[in-house]
């Protein structure tokens, strides 16, 4: 009798999750679509609590759903970049692995998923990635150069505008390659952390939580990224093909490690602050999006590498 009702609350919270995941991934396409990156949460914390299978089968149907409402290319993409994720986020946590472990898988998965999805899509929707990209820059230009028009700026000022906002997308096209290396590790990352969060407040026990305020890149960094920038520009002496695209690309992967750094030292010492919760939380988040601070918070995160300024042991 118990285990008939377990499987019927089971059961009625699978129903409860497609209803709600399918409300959320709908509203994030057709309005916010960056907050469709934790779809999985919600299937990864029923799988959690009642099996891997509850989560595989109510994933499916919740993306059988958008297939339905929205379009066979949307749906497809979505269950190639998230329902593995979802499984692997939900065996680790299931198998109480470490934090480190969970992050490196989830990692992996979101990025060769990611990459698969983006490759399948091309072959089978003949709809390509980077089109699509240049397509919206191009849009994005237009509309900007429009705007700065009615300002009434002088012809050689909107040139010169012009000139800068095309070198500025120029740049974010190149960067295509570390930007979904890095989109990967944010989406495994906000997946493992809010499946963490909310499972613990449903008092679910878990072992481990991943801190990140005490995100520590290795002590022998910093030797790596020279020995990485020694045989980029070996790559250049050979006159290999891409080595620009190559270099802005590694440039771009080692500032934002050291900006996670950063980032980490920074929440640290404000989470040791006497601030109040709710503006621990507002200064994080202004920190977060403080893009002009993004130089000065990396360089803290190489600071940190030297000085240790936390006083980690070990990397966490």
């Amino acid at each position: 009798m118990n285990l008939k009702n377990e499987k019927t609350r089971a059961f009625l919270k699978s129903l409860l999750m497609i209803l709600l995941g399918t409300i959320y991934i709908l509203l994030g396409i057709n309005f916010v679509p960056v907050i469709s990156i934790v779809f999985p949460a919600f299937f990864i914390i029923l799988g959690v609590r009642h099996g891997i299978e509850y989560n595989i089968v109510s994933i499916l149907i919740s993306i059988l759903v958008v297939g339905l409402v929205v379009d066979k290319y949307t749906a497809f993409f979505i269950f190639i970049a998230f329902v593995p994720l979802s499984i692997v986020i939900n065996y680790v946590i299931k198998k109480r692995g470490k934090s480190q472990e969970l992050i490196l898988y989830s990692t992996i998965t979101s990025l060769v998923s990611y990459v698969i999805a983006i490759v399948l899509v091309k072959r089978f929707f003949n709809i390509s990635f980077i089109d699509q990209i240049e397509k919206s820059f191009s849009l994005v230009l237009k509309t900007q150069l429009d705007m700065l028009k009615e300002t009434g700026l002088s012809n050689y000022e909107m040139y010169q505008t012009k000139d800068i906002l095309e070198n500025a997308y120029e740049y974010m096209v190149l960067v295509i390659p570390s930007a979904v290396i890095i989109f990967s590790l944010l989406t495994a990352y906000l997946n493992s952390i809010l499946s963490i969060f909310i499972l613990r407040k449903l008092r679910y026990g878990i072992v481990f939580v991943p801190r990140f305020s005490y995100f520590k890149l290795p002590s022998n960094f910093i030797l790596g990224v020279i020995v990485i920038y020694l045989g980029v520009f070996l790559l250049k002496q050979l006159k290999v093909f891409y080595y620009e695209t190559i270099f802005i690309n590694v440039s771009a992967l080692i500032s934002f490690a050291f900006f996670l750094q950063g980032l980490a030292v920074l929440i640290f010492l404000i989470n040791k602050s006497r601030l109040n919760q709710v503006g621990k939380v507002i200064f994080i988040v202004l920190l977060i999006l403080s893009f002009p601070l993004s130089a000065i918070i990396s360089m803290v995160g190489f600071l940190d590498i030297i000085f240790n300024f936390r006083g980690i042991k070990k990397e966490i």
